[in-house]
């Protein structure tokens, strides 16, 4: 099954529409906040670090500014903050309600791996092969709902046109039975775009808040290593790394022949020297044959416009809760021009899409109905609703948004008056 994440472009006239255990939503007063920043030895920010607190299924991600907010039950009378992040050291600290406004971390990074040569002997397809063997063995062998946030942020060139974001469950089946059965629903969500006439295009995603299915990429191993395409890669043994204090065997892969039928990856994953579980894939869609990419991540265009695919990559990191890894964060981008005949310039797009678990249970959940689910066809942006609220997110936790992502809020609604 490849992934179903496709970009729908259709011309905007002169409308502007504006956009909208697990346990239900604890009021406001029944959480506390903690605000904080990680930051590297030398003080620049670190950005997309996991931040969890230990011993429980809360966490979130660092923004682009290396800040980061989580909101805590308060009957959680004290929490054990944790951040780790690929090459550095974890590192942890206690918070309780009284020393919340600004936690700051440093990461240190880790020296590497003192094992004479960190490039072993071990066959790296076989080892991919082992690691896709030993699933049920690494990863949840019970259902799980796990809360998320997701967000969907689309540019033309470096300004924003449309944000659009949403708190969701995503339940999901045990590892070993794939996707099938796996269902998201979206509980809030909001959007906002661009009603400048000058920003003609509108990019929607396909399927969006449902990443945390398809781009799972252990659960959804038919994608990034479906077996029977294996033969059509070059996989090569890397020097090992470290993420929080787990040393990882780490894989790199190229495409060897071209696929018949859909385009293939390029990228390297991060497998958990240990117990042999995939804990972080970067990964890209090979741009060799264009119009293969181009049926893959195209849905619709209007008439008279060329599209030129030009990088569609992906980020999965994984996290540890009780010694079982769970889906922890999810990062795409799609880069894409598009030309119109009889206009001298073209104009370049990027839609970022992120996803992270913002809680995980396994007991007491029960399957997302059919008709409750964000269908694979569904485009997130047209099921939310206009809402300025700021206090909208009340107390689910969300990933920070950066500096920049709230300016361009900010102009955004100031167009919108």
């Amino acid at each position: 099954m490849r992934s179903i994440y496709r970009i729908l472009i259709a011309t905007i006239f002169c409308f502007v529409s504006f956009a909208a255990s697990l346990s239900a939503q604890q009021p406001v007063d029944t959480v506390y906040t903690i605000n904080g920043t990680v930051s590297g030895a030398r003080g620049d920010k670190m950005q997309f670090v996991n931040v969890v607190v230990k011993g429980t299924g809360l966490g979130t991600v660092t923004n682009e500014d290396g800040r980061f907010s989580l909101k805590v039950p308060r009957y959680l009378k004290s929490a054990t903050i944790q951040v780790s992040h690929l090459g550095y050291y974890s590192t942890q600290a206690t918070v309780d309600p009284s020393s919340v406004k600004n936690v700051r971390f440093t990461l240190n990074p880790h020296p590497g791996l003192l094992e004479g040569s960190s490039i072993i002997s071990y066959n790296p397809e076989t080892l991919i092969r082992e690691m896709l063997k030993k699933i049920g063995n690494n990863y949840p062998n019970v259902p799980v709902l796990q809360r998320g946030f997701y967000r969907e942020m689309a540019q033309k060139g470096s300004k924003y046109i449309s944000i659009s974001e949403a708190v969701t469950d995503t339940y999901k089946t045990i590892y070993l039975r794939g996707v099938n059965g796996d269902r998201t629903k979206v509980l809030k969500g909001r959007r906002i775009l661009s009603q400048k006439s000058a920003d003609t295009l509108s990019v929607k995603v396909q399927g969006g808040p449902n990443l945390s299915i398809y781009t799972d990429v252990v659960k959804n191993s038919e994608d990034l290593f479906y077996e029977p395409d294996l033969e059509y890669y070059n996989f090569q043994m890397e020097e090992s790394a470290v993420i929080g204090d787990r040393a990882m065997y780490v894989v790199s892969f190229t495409p060897r022949i071209e696929h018949p039928k859909y385009p293939l990856y390029r990228g390297r994953v991060y497998i958990d020297k240990e117990n042999l579980a995939l804990m972080r894939a970067e990964y890209s869609i090979d741009m060799t044959n264009v119009d293969q990419v181009t049926t893959y991540m195209l849905r619709k265009k209007p008439s008279g416009m060329k599209f030129v695919p030009q990088e569609i990559s992906y980020l999965v990191n994984y996290r540890y809760i009780d010694d079982v890894a769970v889906l922890h964060y999810i990062r795409s981008i799609m880069r894409f021009k598009c030309d119109w005949k009889k206009r001298l310039f073209n104009s370049s797009y990027t839609l970022t899409t992120e996803m992270v678990s913002t809680d995980f249970a396994t007991e007491n959940i029960a399957p997302i109905p059919m008709r409750e689910s964000f269908k694979d066809w569904d485009i997130f942006y047209d099921k939310v609703d206009a809402f300025y609220d700021d206090a909208f997110w009340e107390s689910y936790n969300i990933i920070e948004p950066s500096e920049s992502l709230e300016h361009a809020v900010l102009r955004l609604r100031k167009r919108s008056k």
